[in-house]
């Protein structure tokens, strides 16, 4: 019997939830109708077709079509699967090669021919529906809506109409939240800098616009994108419609905002929405501009060797470059909700993490051999075990297959209850899918091994590491694989101040306390190199700590 996968999807601006389930229904409907079985269900829950590598559903689906879970796919149409081109090109071709067909229940078996033209026909759908959308929107402003999100300062207002529908774009001024606005703006005007402002408002409770702490930022916000609270125009009972534009990545996915040419920007005056006076709002963007000019003012855009790593280890927050050179966590500048005063320079901190890599690898590098000894042994061990439950599998499939051939014989035959043996032998053929897919997993996980040499390539390889993390053209490079080994790097105040503590945590973390447990003085306590303080904080299932 012909096995089958459903998959189905809705996205979050088109369908409810409960298309996922009538889509699931209308595919189980039609394969009950040509005698296939449904093995497995996949779905994804308010997601654009966009996109494959966003949708965790869609790519479970290739992954079980590699393993040869079913035989076709079932959608309700092309378009579940995916609205882009290449995706769709992709999608078809990687599960020709599994073997496994596409069948809808609009377009029935899918080949080349529909990949290309019902490709076409959704890419141009979906641009058709940008272009409505934003004319849509175009139409609302003009009518003294606003066609996105709320503002805070403004709580939205629903009507109902004679049609029975509810209207939109609506807004009214929320006096709570805009008094906050008027105190921001005043502040900001007699020269408080938004970081004071933001910690003021974080030391008194009060919430910010997604109902957190507030953060510089969302005050002082960006002058190209016009963002932020000091420069939403609204306040001043001005909509400003199509500052920016936004596309999706194709490689991430992702969507990147691009700021629009001024000339392009649709303004529409609501004298009612107004809550910054004019003298007021000039005063604050003089200050702004006149900031905005200073080279002290402009972000840091270098990317260092362990940025997004380094956090602070008083509160957890994410430390970032001040001045260009040197990390402070950013929850006591943006909010003044930490009073961690430990920094470190960028180049200073970088120069710990690689210094302290070289001495444990290269150091340490005679204790592979004894690594290569246990990893053996213990595979063995695994070997053993897994012999065993394979021995296990293989007793229980053949006595499956025995049943379904006791159960084709009974058919054949015409002897007991056709119902009886055929939902038996459905419940057989379904048990001797997971048994074969447990062996080959069984076949799969015994294949592994261990280099007779490992010890030596070990130190070819830290010895072309360390090559590569000295010279500079290289070292961002080697990097990169370090960083997928490491989860955060903590920076705590230490004794003396100016000297912080530095805590690796991570998988890295784990590899470095192997390493370093043949040479580690005391089970809690630590030896001193150089003035780096190399001690395990403690080994277990919780991620190892290593201290540089």
């Amino acid at each position: 019997m012909t096995r089958a996968a459903i998959y189905a999807r809705y996205s979050s601006d088109l369908q409810k939830e409960a298309s996922i389930g009538d889509q699931v229904q209308l595919c189980r409907s039609h394969a009950e109708a040509g005698g296939i079985d449904v093995v497995e269900v996949f779905t994804d829950h308010a997601i654009s077709g966009g996109h494959l590598k966003t949708r965790s559903g869609a790519m479970s689906l290739m992954d079980r079509a590699r393993e040869g879970a079913f035989d076709v796919v079932l959608v309700e149409s092309l378009d579940r699967l995916s609205r882009d081109q290449e995706d769709i090109a992709a999608i078809f071709k990687r599960l020709t090669h599994a073997g496994v067909a596409i069948r809808t229940v609009t377009e029935g078996e899918i080949n080349e021919l529909h990949i290309g033209l019902k490709g076409t026909m959704n890419a141009l759908f979906l641009k058709d529906l940008a272009v409505k959308t934003r004319r849509g929107q175009a139409g609302q402003v003009l009518a003294g809506k606003i066609p996105g999100g709320n503002s805070y300062g403004y709580r939205i207002v629903r009507e109902l109409k004679s049609d029975g529908t509810v209207t939109t774009g609506d807004r009214a001024i929320d006096e709570t939240q805009a008094q906050i606005v008027r105190r921001i703006f005043t502040a900001y005007a007699s020269g408080q800098p938004p970081r004071r402002i933001a910690a003021e408002l974080n030391r008194e409770g009060v919430l910010g616009p997604r109902g957190g702490p507030w953060n510089a930022s969302t005050i002082n916000g960006s002058r190209q994108r016009r963002n932020g609270i000091l420069n939403n125009e609204l306040y001043l009972g001005r909509i400003v419609y199509n500052r920016q534009r936004f596309a999706k990545d194709p490689e991430s996915g992702k969507r990147v905002s691009r700021p629009n040419p001024e000339q392009e920007w649709l303004r529409k005056d609501v004298p009612h929405l107004r809550i910054i006076d004019d003298a007021t709002w000039e005063r604050v963007q003089s200050i702004k501009a006149r900031y905005a000019s200073q080279a002290g003012n402009k972000r840091q855009t270098k990317k260092r060797l362990l940025s997004g790593l380094v956090r602070c280890g008083s509160c957890g927050g994410s430390m970032t470059i001040v001045n260009r050179e040197r990390y402070s966590c950013s929850a006591r500048r943006e909010r003044g909700t930490c009073t961690s005063p430990a920094g470190i320079a960028a180049t200073a901190l970088e120069d710990r993490v690689l210094n302290g890599l070289r001495s444990i690898l290269i150091g340490n590098a005679a204790l592979i051999d004894e690594f290569a000894k246990a990893f053996r042994a213990e595979l063995d061990r695994l070997r053993k075990t897994r012999g065993s439950r394979g021995a296990e599998l293989q007793s229980e499939l053949a006595k499956v297959e025995r049943g379904i051939q006791r159960c084709l014989d009974f058919i054949v035959e015409g002897e007991g209850d056709p119902r009886s043996v055929a939902t038996t032998l459905k419940d057989l053929e379904a048990r001797k899918t997971v048994l074969d897919a447990d062996l080959r997993k069984v076949a799969d996980n015994t294949n592994v091994d261990i280099h007779p040499n490992v010890g030596e390539l070990y130190r070819r390889k830290v010895g072309e590491l360390q090559a590569f993390l000295a010279d500079e053209t290289t070292r961002a490079e080697a990097m990169e694989g370090i960083r997928e080994l490491i989860e955060r790097i903590e920076v705590h105040p230490g004794v003396k101040r100016g000297q912080p503590e530095v805590i690796l945590v991570g998988a890295l973390a784990s590899l470095l306390d192997f390493a370093c447990a043949e040479t580690t003085t005391a089970a809690n306590g630590g030896s001193v190199d150089g003035g780096r303080v190399l001690m395990v904080a403690g080994v277990g299932f919780e991620p190892t700590t290593f201290r540089l």
